[in-house]
């Protein structure tokens, strides 16, 4: 039960600091379970959950022991499910680490065997965000080297100028 890792997010679109994250935790774990939000709460997505899950099922094509996944309702409920006791987060800045712990301390509080691992991004994807990459996409900007390769035209059709 133990050796099942769960990295959620909306992934709006899931970018090469998503993927620097997934593929470290990957290490980590048998399995690890890259789980896309279907309901967002208050945060309305550009990309349905289909384009979503499409975008990170191309983006992690390389990592055999990686399953995307959606999900609705509470993580622990889903992670439950999975039997997925542990779930991996991307800290990019002290923000991040506010927002993440205080969300570790609410999903601990509804499933005591919850833990959650921070993952520090790397230097070089620390300034990549969803904002930043549709932004670069809707304007007609370069993605190279912030979205997987094989998901760039996907991104750009999606998420570029309508």
């Amino acid at each position: 039960m133990h050796n099942i890792g769960l990295l959620a997010g909306s992934f709006d679109p899931f970018t090469l600091g998503h993927y620097d994250i997934a593929s470290r935790a990957a290490k980590q774990f048998g399995t690890l379970y890259i789980a896309v939000a279907n309901v967002t709460g208050n945060k309305r997505c550009v990309a349905t959950v289909s384009q979503r899950m499409e975008i990170v099922q191309k983006s992690v094509a390389d990592i055999p022991n990686v399953q995307v996944v959606s999900f609705d309702g509470f993580l622990t409920d889903f992670a439950k499910e999975l039997g997925a006791c542990t779930v991996v987060r991307g800290l990019r800045t002290f923000k991040d680490f506010e927002y993440e712990k205080s969300l570790s301390q609410v999903y601990k509080s509804q499933w005591s065997e919850m833990e959650s691992v921070f993952l520090i991004s790397s230097p070089s994807f620390s300034h990549i965000s969803g904002t930043i990459v549709r932004d670069l996409a809707l304007s007609g900007g370069s993605l190279v080297g912030y979205v997987c390769s094989q998901a760039i035209a996907l991104v750009e059709k999606i998420y570029g100028r309508r």
